[in-house]
């Protein structure tokens, strides 16, 4: 008789169970959606005015002679400002020569990782 009882708990434990799951996967599901949107928008919001980007010109026109003042670039990832993060290669304008410059910019930034920015700078001779 006590071996009845104790398999009478066990199944009406078991059924109890069983008639839960389905209300604990629905809460389940709802949960990881609602989790999945909140992050998608907060993540947008905070990412909504993300940029790197030159100052200035894209293109400067000198002629030789003239100084060049290179105004840089900035850049903002998730929100943050990471301008001094960024890292100016080929800067080699040579203004005493004619000739086409490159000056790229690049980022070490999670965000930005293997983006490049260019400005180029084109010194003429002078025309008569």
């Amino acid at each position: 008789m006590a071996k009845n009882k104790i398999e009478k708990k066990i199944k009406n434990k078991v059924e109890k169970s069983a008639k839960k799951r389905p209300l604990t996967f629905l809460l389940m599901v709802v949960l990881l959606l609602g989790c999945g949107v909140g992050g998608y928008f907060t993540a947008s919001a905070i990412c909504k005015n993300d940029c790197f980007e030159i100052i200035g010109e894209k293109e400067v026109v000198l002629t030789v002679g003239e100084t060049f003042v290179d105004e840089g670039a900035r850049a903002i990832s998730f929100g943050r400002d990471i301008s001094d993060k960024i890292v100016v290669a080929e800067n080699t304008v040579d203004t005493e020569k004619a000739g086409q410059y490159y000056i790229k910019y690049t980022v070490d930034d999670f965000r930005f990782k293997g983006v490049e920015r260019y400005r180029i700078v084109i010194v003429e001779e002078v025309s008569a």
